[in-house]
């Protein structure tokens, strides 16, 4: 839980996190963000990986590929963007710029594993910083526009998330049950 200073809390509701209703904006980004990282894992953790890995898209895109994929992201916006990290390990390269959405062979449960901590790690950058207003290194993105395209980011595959669980198995909803209302 993410608290602003004023009282007011981003919570969570059946495993996934509610944005905070009322509160400063860093704790309301947070909690948008998280929600949608949340999302992510519950859409999937609960089907088999010979399920999950079943059905991918026209370009081969896969639930498992997505997940690695989106652990890359935040990792290089964040880490290596924001706070200029060195030596970071990416799973792309110059050479295969794709590299890191393709992950035949490895279980779900560690990709998310992996995607929760360095979520965590993301994270700790965003609230160390002075304020959203905060820029790269480079002056070019603030805090504030990397959150928010992230926030961008997650929802969009959490979208291609959504289309190859449900033609897995057939799940679908918009978040567990005892979380509706949100």
């Amino acid at each position: 839980m993410v608290a602003d200073g004023a009282g007011a809390a981003n919570g969570v509701r059946g495993g996934v996190t509610e944005a905070a209703h009322v509160g400063d904006e860093r704790t309301t980004l947070l909690g948008f963000l998280q929600r949608q990282r949340d999302l992510v894992a519950w859409k999937t953790r609960e089907a088999s990986d010979e399920t999950l890995a079943s059905v991918r898209t026209p370009s081969d895109l896969t639930l498992h590929g997505i997940v690695r994929h989106l652990e890359n992201v935040e990792r290089s916006w964040f880490r290596e963007y924001f706070a200029g990290e060195t030596g970071l390990h990416f799973d792309w390269t110059d050479e295969d710029p794709d590299a890191d959405v393709r992950a035949e062979g490895l279980a779900m449960a560690d990709l998310l594993y992996a995607y929760a901590a360095e979520t965590a790690r993301c994270d700790e950058v965003i609230t160390a910083a002075p304020s959203l207003d905060a820029t790269a290194p480079d002056e070019a993105y603030s805090l504030r526009w990397i959150v928010i395209h992230m926030i961008e980011e997650t929802g969009r595959h959490l979208g291609h998330i959504d289309l190859l669980r449900e033609l897995a198995d057939g799940e679908v909803g918009e978040e567990p049950k005892g979380a509706e209302g949100s």
